[in-house]
């Protein structure tokens, strides 16, 4: 095989910088309650820099994914075969590399969510309240998954 060119470490630095922002936005807003009372007060930001960091972090999320996917489909299955899937889902790359039902599972969830975040349609009632910052999280542990199970190391 050719060796290839790549920005996935790049990706997956954004994912992973964005999620440390995101996390130091929240705690940059806390302070204790006064009086000893147990509880956090927090500051509304009105610059939304978690959230912003939050919407990064599940983007590049995609963008890591299918990078990723497309490098171990080519090494594993020939380019050829990549160009006859490159338009199908995650989930069935993900079948063809032979995952697990779980990461399959949660590889679903994360489509959903983020088509549903990024792809706004704030008329359409998807009965679903996504918290970006829990999602972010979720998205990230996601993509974790699929390096641990593929053995994949990015530092």
């Amino acid at each position: 095989m050719q060796p290839v060119s790549s920005n996935i470490r790049t990706f997956y630095n954004i994912v992973r910088e964005s999620i440390e922002l995101m996390n130091a936005s929240i705690e940059s807003g806390k302070r204790p309650k006064p009086n000893g009372e147990p509880g956090w007060i927090i500051t509304y930001d009105p610059e939304q820099k978690s959230f912003k960091a939050a919407l990064i972090a599940i983007t590049f999320s995609g963008i890591y994914l299918e990078a990723l996917l497309h490098l171990l489909i080519v090494e594993k299955h020939g380019i050829e075969l990549y160009k006859k899937i490159d338009r199908k889902s995650y989930e069935d790359k993900l079948e063809l590399l032979r995952c697990t039902p779980l990461i399959k599972e949660e590889c679903k969830y994360y489509r959903d969510m983020r088509r549903d975040i990024v792809h706004e349609k704030a008329h359409f009632d998807a009965g679903k309240i996504y918290w970006a910052q829990e999602d972010a999280v979720r998205a990230f542990n996601f993509i974790n998954s699929v390096n641990a199970y593929f053995k994949i190391h990015i530092s």
